[in-house]
């Protein structure tokens, strides 16, 4: 129930938007283009966001090898979705990386060594979408001036937490007691928060199960520590192919919204668009609303602005939004169909 609240929630708020979107935009003008629109450009559209899916599974199982273990590609696959679906649906997509641990644990990595594929995900998207954004922004130096009036502090705001969270991440890799301390300390506020609230009561462990919550929490910290530990090492090789297919992925992920420029028969601008993208994505990434719903779409609108004609302004966020965020949910759907199928058939 609290799902679907959550899925209405979020399509209410960002249809709401494209609605309020279109209205403002919509022209004599783009009536008469809609007949014009380019399909086999969208169908590029598409075609570059199952590129920039499958990059990511394919990484994922790279990560996998690297720490010994082999998962089935279908499975990957079920896990990259479900990931899809539940960032789409949390505020700042933090909801992808727990279904990811979850379902990774479930095709049988320890937990630990699932944080740790989690965590070396995170930490190379950051890198190669940041640098990517960098490296847009410095090719646009004629747009410096309205960037500065308009996200330069959002921005700057987003790379002083990357860098926080880097350094906090490097700390507690390097100090696994460090780590045991701080996730046992967690755990022991929410057991003692036990009794008091009937909110908390879904997160203990049950009568008698904080000791073997704590110990679980110091191995699998543990795990945690030398999984990133064989990274930096022996594992560099798999961490290597890791980046260069999450390069390949950020550039058809970034790349799909100069497809539907095409559609809708403008110039791609790359770097001005992969600018707006590494911006839009470090905007999605606070939590504020589900799926940022609402954020995502003006803040599309306010960017795009500046090489998208108003008359073509909310047709061009309407198909961007329903590719990299309204296809989630029926992949998400799909992968859940999926998940309790393979449930089903292992409990037989």
């Amino acid at each position: 129930m609290k799902r679907r609240r959550w899925i209405a929630l979020s399509l209410f708020i960002s249809g709401a938007a494209l609605a309020g979107l279109l209205a403002a935009t919509f022209t004599p003008e783009t009536r008469a283009y809609l007949g014009e629109v380019g399909v086999a450009a969208i169908l590029l559209a598409l075609g570059f966001r199952a590129a920039s899916i499958l990059f990511r599974v394919v990484r994922i199982g790279v990560l996998c090898r690297g720490l010994g273990y082999t998962v089935p590609f279908q499975s990957l696959m079920t896990t990259q979705f479900l990931s899809l679906f539940a960032g789409a649906l949390t505020p700042g997509q933090v909801g992808g990386e727990p279904v990811r641990i979850h379902q990774l644990s479930h095709s049988g990595l320890a937990v630990g060594d699932a944080v740790a594929v989690v965590v070396t995900e995170r930490v190379l998207d950051l890198a190669v979408f940041v640098s990517i954004t960098l490296a847009a922004l410095l090719a646009v130096r004629h747009l410096w001036s309205y960037l500065a009036a308009t996200i330069l502090y959002p921005v700057a705001a987003f790379l002083l937490l990357v860098l926080i969270l880097l350094a906090a991440l490097a700390v507690l890799v390097r100090r696994p007691s460090l780590a045991k301390r701080v996730l046992g300390g967690v755990a022991v506020r929410v057991i003692n928060r036990c009794g008091r609230s009937r909110r908390w009561l879904r997160f203990c462990p049950g009568a008698g199960g904080a000791d073997h919550l704590t110990r679980r929490i110091e191995r699998e910290a543990e795990t945690f520590a030398a999984g990133s530990s064989r990274f930096a090492g022996a594992g560099r090789r798999a961490v290597g192919g890791a980046l260069l297919l999450s390069i390949l992925d950020w550039i058809f992920f970034f790349s799909t919204a100069s497809a539907l420029l095409v559609a809708l028969g403008l110039p791609p601008s790359f770097p001005e668009s992969f600018l707006f993208q590494g911006v839009l994505q470090m905007i999605a990434t606070v939590p504020l609303v589900p799926g940022s719903a609402g954020i995502a779409e003006f803040g599309a609108a306010t960017l795009y602005r500046r090489i998208v004609p108003t008359y073509l302004l909310g047709l061009f966020v309407v198909l961007w939004r329903l590719i990299l965020y309204f296809l989630n949910i029926p992949l998400g759907f799909l992968a859940a169909a999926l998940a309790a199928r393979e449930t089903t058939t292992e409990n037989l």
